[in-house]
Parts: structure tokens; sequence; C-alpha cells
């Protein structure tokens, strides 16, 4: 026969632990309109992609700073920018034509990432 004993010290651990873990879950990406891509920006993480004309992409801000999403263009006007993201905020632009996008996920431009949009 089992017998089955109460544990107060390990229920209050729960209880104690339970909703610090809970806060330390990822922001969720952001939902998407179009066919597309959702992905996160870290403190040390600004991706690189490949994708295809039409294909919608979800930038989300996973980190506990501030960050941008500003095309670099090296000769012509920057085709998007965010502005400024605060944690969780997310950003979203659809690649329509073929191409190297180069871009920026920080202010300072220390950290790049490049969309290549292929038929």
């Amino acid at each position: 026969m089992l017998h089955h004993r109460k544990h107060p010290a390990l229920l209050a651990l729960v209880l104690m632990i339970g909703p610090v873990l809970a806060a330390c879950q990822p922001t969720p990406l952001a939902p998407l309109s179009a066919p597309g891509i959702g992905i996160g920006i870290t403190a040390d993480l600004c991706p690189n992609l490949i994708v295809q004309p039409g294909i919608q992409v979800a930038w989300t801000n996973q980190d506990s700073r501030e960050h941008i999403v500003r095309h670099r263009p090296e000769y012509a006007d920057p085709r998007f920018d965010s502005g400024t993201l605060q944690p969780g905020d997310s950003f979203t632009f659809t690649f329509l034509e073929a191409g190297t996008y180069p871009y920026e996920c920080s202010a300072d431009g220390a950290m790049l990432g490049t969309v290549i949009v292929e038929p």
C-alpha cells in the first residue's frame, strides 16, 4: 500500500520560484499577416536571412534594452526603419524585390545583419 505524504517545503519552493521562472520566458515572436518569418533580436543576435520575394520578416526585440531594425544601403535611401524598438516590440517588413539588404539592429551600428531576397 502506498502512502502519500505532503511536502510543505517543496510546495513552498515551487510557489516561490514559479513566478521567477515565468518572468524569464522570452518575448514571443510577432504574429505575421503574410507568409513570412519571425525572428528575435537579442544582445548578440542580428540574424542573416535568405528569403523569397513577397516574404514578410517580423523582428521582435527579445532583449532587455532598446534595438532598431534599419536598412543600411550603400548608395540608396533606406527601404525600412523600425525606429526604436522597446523590449517586446516588433517590426515587420515585406521584401518584394530580389536583392541584398544589409541592416543594423543597434543604434550604434555595431550589430549588423543581412536579408538576401532570391527569386
